[in-house]
């Protein structure tokens, strides 16, 4: 199996050393945000035509049950923030109607992935991806609110959504790194995160049937 191992930046994946095995596996860095992920992951696949993406990084946790280091597998996740601020609410292209929920490839709003490929020990969640990092409480609070997310990302719906035009299946996994809406970095757990991460990315790639 030709398999991409695909991170968002040099720092994710300094240090990751894909296990022995019968795969081909390659690491592409995508590059941070939504728009550069959709142009390189796009231009990777359709290039090199990867049996398999398996996109992972470094998250922000909304869900106590989710701490630092855990790794866990977005099986849909969601553009969060494009849209309008208005009346204390947030209202997104759905809400506007300027898109319809359920046009390929959202599902209710959501890009979903297949859980085939996701390990069976790691927690299957909600992800949402967002353009402007949580750093208040009342953001926190509204984006709890509307979307009921364990993690947020600034890259992850954007994977799924190159996949799912792609047509290749596509595992996403995100280690926990921090707290949503703690910007002290003192309390950020980065190396401990990208450990299990790195550790959780190789388990996976040995579970894959050839």
């Amino acid at each position: 199996m030709n398999i991409l191992v695909a991170f968002s930046t040099d720092i994710e994946a300094k240090g990751f050393i894909p296990c022995e095995s019968a795969h081909t596996v390659h690491v592409l860095i995508s590059g941070v945000a939504i728009h550069n992920t959709i142009y390189n992951l796009t231009q990777y696949c359709c290039i090199h035509k990867p049996d398999i993406v398996l996109y992972a990084g470094i998250a922000g946790s909304f869900n106590s049950s989710y701490v630092y280091a855990d790794v866990v597998c977005v099986t849909e996740d969601c553009f969060a923030d494009i849209g309008v601020a208005e009346n204390a609410t947030f209202l997104n292209l759905f809400d506007l109607g300027l898109e319809s929920p359920n046009a390929f490839p959202f599902t209710d709003g959501y890009i979903r992935v297949s859980p085939t490929y996701c390990p069976s020990h790691i927690p299957q969640v909600r992800g949402i991806t967002v353009n402007e990092i949580t750093s208040s409480e009342t953001r926190k609070n509204m984006l709890q609110q509307k979307y009921a997310p364990a993690i947020e990302s600034m890259e992850g719906a954007a994977a799924h959504f190159v996949c799912a035009h792609q047509n290749i299946p596509c595992i996403h996994l995100r280690s926990i790194s921090n707290i949503v809406g703690d910007r002290n970095k003192n309390n950020w757990q980065i190396p401990q995160a990208l450990q299990s991460l790195h550790a959780e990315i190789n388990a996976t790639i040995k579970s894959l049937c050839i």
